[in-house]
């Protein structure tokens, strides 16, 4: 199954250029949480990690000893996580800190992957700005 996601929305929460530790998570993480712009993204991206999940249906090591909710839809959130800094392109490259980015309307690229226990998240390789010259459809 090829898992190649492209969300487009708006930023709600960000620490892409600065990513925050959690005492649950050894390393840092980067997080997008996006408003995506048509709510079908979000029972989509549903189905997709149930796809993803039954088609890799191999016994994962730890499936039933840790057992938590996947982070990928959150309320009317797409959530993407990852351990490296996403590409910024277009007008994002000269980001310096990650408020710049709240509010934007954004399109980002990434992948559903699934951890050994079953667990399964969006990573977030590429972010850049859904429209060229900062144009926002909301803003007609």
């Amino acid at each position: 199954m090829n898992t190649l996601i492209r969300v487009r929305g708006w930023i709600t929460e960000c620490s892409v250029i600065n990513p925050q530790m959690k005492i649950t998570e050894p390393d840092k993480i980067h997080r997008l949480h996006i408003q995506p712009e048509d709510p079908l993204t979000l029972s989509e991206l549903e189905h997709a990690v149930e796809a993803l999940k039954r088609e890799s249906e191999t016994p994962r090591k730890y499936q039933y000893i840790y057992s938590h909710k996947d982070e990928v839809v959150d309320g009317c959130e797409v959530i993407m996580k990852s351990f490296y800094k996403p590409k910024l392109v277009d007008d994002f490259e000269n980001v310096v800190s990650d408020g710049e980015l709240l509010g934007k309307f954004v399109q980002a690229v990434g992948h559903l992957k699934i951890f050994e226990d079953g667990n399964v998240f969006l990573s977030v390789h590429i972010l850049e700005p859904a429209y060229p010259d900062n144009f926002d459809p909301v803003e007609i």
